[in-house]
């Protein structure tokens, strides 16, 4: 990797732009900047858009001059900016937000996840721009979109797009660069995604914490409440959801699945607190496969919670996202000069796959423009998104800049 690709990613990732931390939002607004002037240098025109004190939605474009004769194809390009929390720290074996290089892997938060496609994509026009005169060279008119609200559900998404709606209508084919490769050299393309519903629940039995020795067996304990719904939502031997009539729209060949994110409440420091605990809190959240609507099984969950916890528990339950699940055809132009593509630089023939994530952003402009989708991304399955050590292969990420480059530089005769 050369030295200014590097310092480009180092100083990206450097930025702490941690979407789920309101506290971080002046580094969501020095995430922008950053972006907006190495977008500009490029030669590309660049707006943002936002509502409130949301973080900006980027869009920049570049479009040829029209030619007699020639119809020009319109690519855009979806990555996000915002990032993970780094936490747990102590589990990492570099400083999070400092680009660190060992045994061919880079690692810092938002590298695989998802600021490394966005460099990369920078990168990719640069060589071209480098190379030559980029009007001279260029076949496609080029959109990109950098979102600053995917790790929160891109709640303001859809909003978003409408403002910047003109500034998109032309585009022919969404890159969405937000997914990997489960082994090296093996590239993948994806045509469904699952949808996501979260939820943060907090369970109060008591006004303080009381003495386990003088109440126990006599107050409840909101932890073990929570565990005991937790037990009733999913068999743990199986897997399977047990909330009535959570499986009515699935086909069998696909599984949705709930997780339990994470339990606080009373005491886990040093030594023991012999307490029963006044509150516990815990956020969950379903993945859902096509046809099943998040909004129904918002209902199928809050009526399930409200009718298996003991009554007279006061608790309050709050959906934190919701994302419908995706799925395309990929029997397309695009997939398929993109398939010839990755064949040609990776070595192996694509693989075509559906994949277990969310991405909102994804499903709102499938309905919003009704063009192909090109879901894929060059990260490692072993790259630690969204977890300590969050990493890239030096030789994928370089593959990836040589890939977005010949995308780019698609002819109409190859699409």
């Amino acid at each position: 990797m050369n030295n200014k690709t590097l310092k480009l990613l180092s100083d990206f990732v450097s930025i702490q732009s941690v979407s789920t931390d309101r506290s971080k939002y002046p580094e969501m607004l020095k995430a922008v900047d950053f972006l907006k002037k190495e977008i500009k240098s490029l030669g590309l025109e660049v707006k943002t858009y936002q509502k409130d004190d949301c973080p900006p939605l980027i869009v920049a474009k570049y479009y040829l001059p029209h030619d007699r004769g020639i119809d020009r194809k319109t690519i855009g390009v979806y990555a996000h900016y915002d990032v993970q929390p780094e936490d747990p720290v102590g589990e990492w074996g570099s400083p999070p937000f400092k680009l660190t290089i060992k045994n061919g892997k880079i690692f810092g938060r938002g590298v695989a996840d998802d600021k490394g496609h966005i460099i990369q994509t920078l990168m990719a026009i640069r060589k071209i721009v480098e190379t030559q005169n980029f009007a001279s060279l260029q076949k496609n008119n080029i959109v990109l979109i950098f979102e600053g609200e995917e790790e929160t559900g891109s709640k303001n998404f859809e909003y978003l797009i409408n403002l910047a709606k003109k500034d998109l209508e032309k585009i022919d084919v969404f890159y969405v660069l937000d997914m990997g490769m489960e082994t090296s050299n093996q590239p993948e393309i994806f045509y469904g995604l699952k949808g996501l519903i979260g939820f943060g629940i907090e369970v109060r039995t008591n006004k303080q914490d009381l003495h386990s020795g003088v109440y126990g067996n006599k107050a409840d304990n909101p932890i073990q409440i929570l565990a005991e719904l937790f037990s009733k939502i999913k068999d743990s031997r199986t897997n399977k959801i047990l909330i009535p009539h959570f499986y009515d729209k699935v086909k069998f060949s696909l599984h949705p699945s709930f997780d339990i994110h994470g339990i606080t409440g009373g005491y886990a420091g040093e030594g023991i607190k012999t307490i029963i605990p006044a509150m516990a809190h815990a956020k969950f959240s379903f993945r859902l496969i096509e046809d099943q609507n998040p909004d129904e099984i918002e209902k199928l969950v809050s009526d399930f919670i409200k009718n298996n916890l003991p009554k007279g528990i006061k608790y309050s339950l709050k959906t934190s996202g919701k994302l419908d699940p995706f799925c395309t055809d990929i029997n397309n132009k695009y997939a398929k000069a993109t398939d010839k593509i990755f064949t040609e630089i990776f070595g192996k023939k694509t693989k075509f796959s559906r994949s277990g994530g969310s991405i909102g952003a994804v499903a709102t402009l499938s309905k919003q423009f009704k063009k192909p989708i090109i879901l894929t991304g060059f990260t490692l399955k072993d790259c630690n998104i969204h977890a300590p050590n969050e990493n890239i292969d030096e030789k994928m990420f370089e593959k990836g800049i040589v890939s977005l480059e010949k995308i780019f530089m698609l002819s109409e005769v190859e699409i």
